[in-house]
């Protein structure tokens, strides 16, 4: 008889235990990494030193159409801030009616108004 392994799976409100092979079973511990010193510095640097491109700034011109997509509710993004830093980056060369922000939902229903205002 091959021997079980039971994996304590978040579910719902509570918890799961699933019997699972030992053979078959590898279970991945989520790691705490401390964050970052200046969350907004970092990421404003990102882009202007993004990896195996050209600085975001070389790509705006006072005259572009910028999309910029973000997460919806399901995904822990923090969007509340990453939106504004990335607005007051863009502005500073595009013009506001010449910017559209999108909701990405992908197949997850709307988000309300109430969650949108939250973002």
């Amino acid at each position: 008889m091959n021997p079980t392994r039971t994996v304590r799976l978040a579910y719902g409100r509570g918890v799961l235990d699933v019997g699972l092979p030992e053979s078959a079973t590898d279970v991945i511990e989520p790691v705490s990494v401390p964050g970052l010193k200046d969350e907004k510095a970092s990421f404003l640097q990102s882009l202007d030193h993004p990896v195996e491109s050209h600085p975001l700034r070389e790509h705006l011109f006072s005259d572009a159409k910028v999309c910029i997509v973000f997460t919806d509710i399901t995904r822990a993004t923090p969007n509340e801030r990453i939106i504004p830093w990335l607005l007051e980056y863009v502005t500073g060369i595009v013009p506001p009616g010449n910017i559209t922000l999108i909701n990405g939902t992908g197949t997850h229903r709307p988000n309300t108004d109430a969650e949108l205002r939250n973002c």
